[in-house]
């Protein structure tokens, strides 16, 4: 029996009420500690998921090699775009994105790195074969969390009674300290700062976390300026240059003074990047590489760019600017997931096994009157585990947030999140209902 097997049994062998003081004391840990989404504290469940090094190892291997292509791919469409010379890509697929931007075309060279890190939701596991259903490029998060929820298993006492150990995550935060100094290879010790919407954004917590963890400082886009082509942080009455930003927020907030809007909410901030002077990840304008519409060209990236073929399968993915996906959509809604190609967030989305007959018209009119801004997905049946909802163990969907990076070695992070959606639903969002496991790696060789 291997430690994986070994440890599914002894889950099993837990009586309901030990589950219900281990939700208690995690749950406890979460709230002293303030690990929250928006004003509530992130919802645990103690039951975790449990996967094999062996397979999580490989799967390293898939996610890497996705997050390399895809990375080629942005650098190559903002400077030569030979993919779209060579037509593997048509050139208005690109253009037309809501997540194109046009002025950044040539503004760094072709071997730039524009998608540090890479956010994938995959589902599926061992039994089923993993499959890849979105990439996350503008402003990824989960391993703050990953972190947080382990500590709170480590505390409830399952993890750290296990008999086998599931392998460490909290130097991954290092390993993602590590990956954003790599952009500034010339500074012993650069400046490095999370760049947070505000002090109240619904992420906040994992932000204060993760810039505590890594030893970096957080900002808010006001605490930042622009000065002779460099930015500089002010804060407690000091000035100090910033070499990298890791940003948290949107492409574009506010204004400039020409009227252009201000990336991430900095004046001045695109024109010393430009320059070179700052380093960010991801760069404003890397989300085109996680446009849902562009998903079902990953394998083909991976082909042009690395001359490889794709090593994790991928859900189909029928963009509805294209008229006979469109068609296909309409007739098959009940068994589709449809998503605004630039969503986020699980809002705005259609289920169609669970939607109501009026949600399903709603989006069959939103479809016919802009196709292009959305894309279908067949709705996937899920891996479930046993989650303790109220008095009772049940089995929810779930799905795994791991974050990679790119740099001079590519790696996953070790702190891997799973996201569970409520009972009866697909949807695994926090915001949407859903709550949070801690994620076990085990070796066989524990």
């Amino acid at each position: 029996m291997t430690p994986a097997e070994a440890i599914h049994t002894t889950l099993q062998q837990i009586a309901l009420k030990e589950w219900q003081e281990l939700q208690v004391s995690g749950q406890d840990h979460l709230t002293r500690h303030g690990v929250q989404i928006k004003d509530s504290v992130v919802p645990y469940d103690p039951w975790p998921r449990v996967i094999h090094g062996a397979d999580w190892d490989g799967l390293c291997a898939g996610i890497s090699q996705r997050h390399r292509a895809i990375n080629c791919f942005v650098a190559d469409v903002y400077s030569r775009q030979l993919i779209l010379q060579d037509g593997v890509i048509a050139r208005e697929e690109i253009e037309g994105s809501p997540l194109w931007q046009s002025d950044l075309q040539g503004l760094f060279s072709p071997d730039h790195c524009w998608c540090l890190i890479n956010g994938l939701d995959l589902i599926g596991g061992r039994q089923q074969g993993w499959r890849v259903l979105e990439d996350n490029l503008r402003r990824v998060g989960g391993h703050g969390y990953a972190v947080g929820i382990r500590e709170a298993s480590w505390t409830a006492g399952l993890a750290k009674n296990a008999a086998h150990q599931p392998r460490p995550v909290l130097q991954g935060l290092q390993q993602l300290r590590a990956a954003l100094h790599q952009l500034c290879p010339y500074q012993d010790d650069p400046l490095i700062v999370l760049l947070t919407p505000s002090t109240v954004s619904t992420e906040i917590s994992e932000h204060r976390f993760l810039a505590a963890a890594m030893g970096i400082a957080l900002a808010r886009p006001e605490d930042l300026h622009c000065d002779q082509n460099q930015v500089f942080l002010l804060q407690h009455g000091q000035k100090l240059p910033v070499d990298v930003i890791y940003r948290r927020n949107e492409d574009r907030i506010g204004m400039e003074p020409d009227g252009s809007s201000a990336w991430l909410g900095v004046p001045g901030l695109k024109r010393v990047a430009a320059a070179g002077n700052v380093q960010i990840a991801n760069l404003p304008g890397a989300g085109i590489g996680s446009d849902k519409a562009l998903y079902r060209h990953v394998g083909a990236m991976i082909r042009y760019y690395l001359g490889e073929e794709a090593l994790i399968e991928q859900v189909p993915t029928f963009s509805c600017r294209e008229p006979k996906e469109l068609e296909h959509v309409l007739h098959q809604l009940k068994q589709m997931v449809v998503k605004p190609v630039d969503g986020a967030g699980g809002f705005d989305m259609l289920h169609g096994p669970t939607a109501s007959a009026a949600e399903c018209d709603a989006m069959a009119a939103s479809l016919q009157a802009h196709p292009e801004r959305f894309i279908a997905q067949p709705a996937q049946v899920l891996h479930t585990l046993p989650t303790l909802i109220g008095e009772q163990l049940q089995h929810c969907a779930v799905d795994l947030r791991p974050v990679s990076l790119l740099g001079d070695t590519p790696q996953v992070l070790p702190g891997v999140l799973t996201r569970v959606a409520p009972p009866g639903s697909s949807i695994v969002n926090l915001n949407r209902g859903g709550s949070l496991k801690d994620t076990w790696i085990l070796d066989d060789a524990a």
